[in-house]
């Protein structure tokens, strides 16, 4: 049986806004650097609407595409995912870490695209055990799909994507049936695995210091989050104005990537952040919208999980702008800067 396509205009309003608003600030929070650098104002404007294009691109074709190609090609993407995910070991490190593969000038990151293909495949398995999630051999299977992801995420190392995509499982098989005994015994385990992760880590022991107490080290490892609490109290109520911003002129370093919402607050004061807040709520409200009127339990449940994703991206790197979690290095959707993670999120929508 046919089923007739739909479009959800409100959705396509959203991003159509957060997309312009990312360019916007993209260039507000990376002109004077890049003039000054590369003597061009416009350097990663055009390289993030280059992306964006893309990715653009591949939201319609995704969008037009048949339903069940999704599910017919999900492993092969998977399996795509996981030979970039270890292709990035081979390229020579990046601020310490391993997270890109360049070809042909640009730079990818296979994790953003990780976080695409845990979702699809788990929902596909999902669906095909629907009711079954009690069986500890079901379970385990179902597990085994973020694992590998998970595992050379946190090798590169990204502690935050990592736990991204185990928090994108997690809502994956509570929505699709998950006992509760089960839940509390995964959330036990990952605080078991996740607590070693940081202690062992002397970096990431240092960011969770820095957001405890950031005038520690108000030279070193708090300097970002003081930068960027300076930028949002001088950004008051309504703000300096559109391409005012001090924080942005060598304060905050590279403000487009991870802290353009320091710069967007500072610009639009209190008032562009609630507005900032409102969109990324209603996109996450459409997106449950479509999960609850998906026709097969394939359909709820990614859409669930997509929605989860970019709500709870947009969460974490706005919490770290504020103080409020320790820094994680996770990019705002839309709107910061960066190649792999506009148009994975693309994929997403």
């Amino acid at each position: 049986m046919s089923v007739r396509r739909g479009y959800d205009t409100i959705l396509i309003a959203i991003v159509a806004v957060l997309l312009i608003l990312g360019l916007v600030m993209v260039q507000s929070s990376s002109g004077p650097v890049a003039a000054d650098r590369m003597g061009d104002a416009w350097h990663y404007v055009r390289r993030q609407g280059l992306a964006m294009g893309v990715g653009v691109v591949g939201c319609i074709g995704l969008a037009v595409s048949p339903h069940s190609w999704l599910r017919k090609y999900c492993w092969a993407f998977y399996a795509a995912v996981l030979v970039g995910l270890c292709a990035v070991f081979a390229f020579d490190p990046v601020n310490g870490a391993r997270r890109w593969m360049g070809v042909g000038g640009v730079n990818l990151q296979p994790s953003e695209f990780a976080k695409v293909a845990c979702v699809l495949c788990l929902a596909d398995y999902l669906d095909a055990h629907a009711g079954k999630l009690h069986d500890l051999k079901v379970l385990g299977k179902a597990l085994l799909i973020p694992a590998p992801l998970m595992g050379l995420v946190l090798a590169e190392p990204d502690f935050g994507t990592t736990c991204i995509i185990g928090g994108m499982a997690f809502i994956t098989l509570y929505v699709g049936g998950l006992r509760s005994r089960y839940i509390y015994g995964l959330m036990a385990a990952g605080v078991a695995l996740a607590v070693p992760a940081l202690m062992f880590a002397t970096y990431r022991m240092e960011r969770v210091n820095s957001w405890l107490d950031p005038w520690q080290d108000a030279s070193g490892s708090g300097y970002q989050v003081i930068q960027s609490l300076i930028a949002f109290h001088s950004g008051g109520l309504t703000g300096r104005g559109l391409g005012e911003s001090q924080a942005k002129h060598l304060f905050l370093p590279e403000p487009w990537t991870d802290f353009v919402a320091s710069v967007l607050a500072e610009e639009m004061g209190l008032i562009g952040i609630f507005c900032l807040l409102a969109l990324y709520g209603a996109l996450v409200w459409r997106g449950l919208a479509i999960a609850r009127q998906s026709q097969d339990v394939f359909g709820s449940l990614l859409a669930t999980a997509l929605a989860a994703t970019l709500g709870l991206q947009a969460f974490f790197n706005l919490g770290v702008v504020m103080g409020i979690v320790p820094p994680k290095g996770l990019v705002l959707p839309f709107v910061s800067y960066g190649a792999s993670a506009i148009m994975a999120h693309l994929l997403c929508i």
